[in-house]
């Protein structure tokens, strides 16, 4: 039993001192980030941030279309729990306090984000969207950014559209009501 141990200790400290006294590998190569979607930058796209818009409330495009027929029946069934059809395929929110829509580069999306007090102490960002690494930072994007926020509630959406493919890269809907901890009393 000592012996096996002794020779195991002994091939395991002979094996980790080749990998230690080992030379380092240093690659020449430079690697190459392939993107689902790649940069577009330079392609000029002559629709407007407002025909896109537009187009996307008439589900102009086919893959819109697509969209609506796969999720139409979900919404109308669990609509008291996820809100309407309207709210996934991007609509301003009515008397809002901000509309945005602007056609930028997809690493300019995390510029606009917008600061309210929940009411108990805490600041909050929004949008909160997360960079996806499987687009290029130099992609064309339309992003739509509506809020209303009021002494209440906060409630806002936003929506990140490849300007190319016409796809919702991210979006996000948010519901905050303000002063939850408060007690009322009379």
């Amino acid at each position: 039993m000592k012996k096996r141990f002794l020779t195991s200790l002994y091939m395991l400290l002979s094996c980790g001192l080749f990998v230690l006294s080992g030379n380092p590998v240093y690659s020449q190569t430079t690697a190459q980030v392939e993107y689902l979607f790649p940069a577009n930058k330079e392609k000029v796209i002559n629709e407007t941030v407002d025909e896109f818009y537009q187009a996307l409330r008439n589900l102009k495009y086919p893959i819109h279309q697509e969209f609506y027929r796969k999720h139409v029946g979900f919404y109308k069934n669990h609509k008291d729990k996820y809100g309407v059809m309207d709210d996934t395929l991007f609509k301003v929110i009515p008397d809002a306090s901000v509309n945005f829509r602007k056609k930028v580069l997809f690493h300019e999306v995390g510029e606009f984000n917008y600061v309210t007090w929940d009411g108990n102490g805490i600041l909050t960002a929004y949008p909160n969207i997360k960079m996806n690494q499987a687009i290029s930072p130099d992609r064309q994007v339309y992003v739509f950014y509506s809020f209303k926020d009021t002494d209440k509630a906060f409630r806002g959406r936003c929506a990140v559209y490849d300007v190319e493919t016409k796809q919702l890269i991210a979006g996000e809907a948010i519901y905050m009501n303000k002063y939850l901890n408060e007690v009322g009393s009379k």
